[in-house]
């Protein structure tokens, strides 16, 4: 860090998951309610978006006039806030919509500074109303049953960042109901399986399990030497007792069949049936060591 009177009370470096919860058209509040109403609804909704941010452990940062900044010292906690704060509004005239991001941050006199403030503040700029969301770089840290309760949305350009942010949705419990991500449960209630071999590691998937990620970032549950694959490439899930991979990356993904056929998909899903193999980014024919076999029994 430069020198300078900022950094006489800065603290080091510290990872934290920072959300925003910001009212739904406060300024047409003021329209429909007029000054005095619409300040006391206000006020009552962002005395509650603090109470809810301290039962699920965190803490407001600050609060302007139609929201607030909160940090949280893990993404779950920053996950449960956000549908506390939204659950508590659905009776209220007044709704929200929130967005969080985990990463590094700066403390300095009671305030946080930095690119992970940055993405929040801007992924909650793309939230309606009523939306929660976060970035797929949080998703992929938060609790497998919390993981599961999101749902894939874009790729978001943000100022500052040399490549688009992947940006999920946190479902309600009505859309919960009727989006299926795991377990991995046929329709005929079979127990589902699928193995995946990759160089020397095996992995074997069946129920329970969340959705498995697959890429460079060290955190992926398959972490794949190819420079050709993307820190978050692709996903594999099962919708309605079928096993689907969804691809997230730049460079797309290849999926070849026992028969040679070959599928390619960017930012799609295709199906995986019987057996066949999965390149990162690459075709089958220049990426054979990095091909990762699939099967289901």
């Amino acid at each position: 860090m430069s020198e300078g009177p900022f950094d006489e009370d800065a603290k080091d470096s510290q990872n934290l998951a920072v959300l925003f919860a910001d009212i739904d058209g406060s300024t047409k509040l003021y329209e429909i309610h007029g000054d005095e109403t619409a300040h006391r609804l206000t006020a009552e909704c962002l005395t509650i978006l603090d109470a809810q941010a301290g039962i699920a452990g965190g803490r407001t940062v600050k609060t302007s006039g139609d929201g607030v900044m909160c940090v949280f010292a893990t993404p779950d906690e920053a996950f449960r806030a956000a549908t506390l704060m939204r659950d508590a509004q659905k009776r209220s005239q007044v709704s929200i919509h929130a967005g969080f991001h985990f990463g590094p941050v700066i403390e300095h006199a009671g305030d946080f500074y930095g690119d992970t403030v940055n993405v929040a503040a801007r992924v909650t700029d793309l939230a309606k109303a009523g939306e929660i969301l976060v970035t797929e770089d949080t998703v992929v840290r938060l609790s497998p049953a919390l993981r599961a309760a999101t749902r894939w949305l874009d790729k978001a350009s943000m100022k500052g960042k040399k490549e688009p942010v992947g940006v999920y949705m946190i479902l309600s419990e009505d859309e919960n109901v009727t989006v299926i991500r795991a377990p991995l449960v046929s329709a005929d209630s079979e127990v589902l399986r699928l193995d995946l071999r990759y160089r020397d590691r095996s992995f074997t998937l069946e129920e329970p399990m969340p959705e498995f990620v697959i890429g460079r970032q060290d955190i992926c549950d398959l972490v794949t030497e190819s420079s050709y694959a993307s820190r978050r490439h692709a996903t594999i899930q099962a919708v309605r007792g079928k096993v689907f991979l969804k691809d997230h990356s730049t460079n797309g993904t290849y999926v070849r069949n026992a028969e040679g056929e070959v599928v390619f998909v960017k930012r799609e899903m295709v199906q995986l049936v019987g057996k066949g193999t999965i390149f990162l980014g690459r075709e089958p024919e220049l990426a054979e060591e990095d091909g990762i076999a699939f099967k289901m029994p």
